[in-house]
């Protein structure tokens, strides 16, 4: 009898021991990263459609000499806003002013490249190494969305997505040159990625 009980009690220690181990192999270990995009299940987007500095962009903005035009929209960016948000950041080695932007993509890039195509445009400086014709020309090409206008000024970044503009699923993009703060950027970034989720065929 006795050994009976002790049979019966170690039974369910070992019952009780794989519930616990198979219930840690199903946690949720995804720390809000990009995996399975588990943070936009209650995001809010910080910017919306409009022709400010904290806007995305459908026309080019207002304070360029493209004030309001209409966007022609690069091959390249067009291609890739069939599967997945953009983001381009055009920099040079050897140019330590555009290194922090420049990292700071790549860094993001780390976290969310499954949810958004990302260019590094790198346009080495002599000496510091040699861009493919295809890097090059994408990198003299993107400058098209410098809403400035010339002279262009690096690190340049531009993050495209689509978005609704009362009723109607558009493009909306936003550029900047020079740094963006961290948290800035990673928001835009994240933006972009929840509103093309939301605005994509299905």
């Amino acid at each position: 009898m006795k050994n009976k009980k002790s049979y019966g009690v170690a039974a369910s220690l070992f019952f009780i021991a794989s519930f616990v181990l198979l219930s840690g192999c199903t946690s949720d270990n995804s720390n809000n990263n990009s995996n399975g995009s588990s943070w936009m299940n209650n995001y809010t987007p910080a910017y919306s459609v409009g022709t400010g500095s904290d806007n995305f962009w459908i026309n080019f903005p207002v304070g360029g000499p493209s004030a309001g035009q209409s966007v022609q929209h690069l091959t390249w960016i067009t291609e890739d806003l069939k599967e997945k948000p953009v983001v381009f950041v055009c920099h040079r080695t050897g140019c330590a002013a555009c290194t922090p932007q420049a990292d700071r993509v790549k860094a993001l890039r780390e976290t969310y490249g499954e949810d958004a195509v990302f260019y590094d445009l790198d346009n080495p400086f002599e000496g510091y190494g040699v861009a493919t014709e295809d890097i090059l020309q994408k990198f003299n090409e993107a400058f098209y969305y410098d809403s400035n206008g010339e002279p262009h000024y690096i690190a340049f970044t531009g993050v495209f997505t689509r978005i609704n503009d009362g009723g109607e699923v558009k493009i909306g993009w936003h550029s900047w040159e020079g740094d963006v703060a961290d948290t800035e950027m990673e928001t835009w970034i994240k933006d972009s990625i929840y509103y093309y989720s939301v605005n994509s065929e299905k």
